[in-house]
């Protein structure tokens, strides 16, 4: 693995984050005085794309991760918020509990993934494929579903749908 270019702007937390294409990054907590562990401390770039890294509980708030290979990654309880997730592959990603809040993952196929207890809150969910994805107790109030594919989601009584959200569109 060879190092790359730092594309971040450290303040508090991480800003103007690119991972597309085949850039990836590592993450370790080094410096706990001034980064919590759940913080990126490190970038580096490697042929092989993001594919089954673990990024359970990462601030990776207003990230652009579009056309990033996450697929198989780790993203439980990651905070994602205002991340544009546009054209990345989360095929067999779990995001379980991820905050997903205003995030843009227009097109993006999630079909059978695990968004249990996720907060898609005014996600850009628009022509998404989350055919037989787990969205049980998930948070989808206010989340853009136009023309997204909800073919065989898994959902619970606990599972907050946009306002005026028909369910008898859903099915099991």
């Amino acid at each position: 693995m060879k190092k790359g270019k730092l594309l971040l702007n450290w303040q508090k937390e991480p800003v103007g984050l690119h991972l597309g294409g085949n850039k990836v990054f590592w993450l370790k907590a080094q410096q706990k005085g001034l980064f919590s562990d759940k913080q990126m401390l490190a970038c580096f770039y490697q042929e092989n794309g993001l594919q089954g890294v673990d990024l359970s509980s990462v601030n990776l708030r207003g990230a652009d991760l579009r056309g990033a290979d996450l697929s198989g990654a780790v993203l439980t309880y990651a905070y994602l918020r205002f991340a544009n997730l546009q054209g990345a592959n989360l095929q067999g990603a779990n995001l379980e509990g991820a905050n997903l809040t205003h995030a843009k993952l227009r097109g993006v196929n999630l079909a059978g993934v695990n968004l249990a207890g996720a907060y898609l809150r005014s996600a850009d969910l628009r022509g998404v494929n989350l055919e037989g994805a787990n969205l049980q107790g998930a948070d989808l109030k206010g989340a853009y579903l136009m023309g997204a594919n909800l073919e065989g989601v898994n959902y619970s009584r606990n599972t907050i749908w946009p306002v005026g959200f028909d369910k008898s569109q859903l099915s099991s």
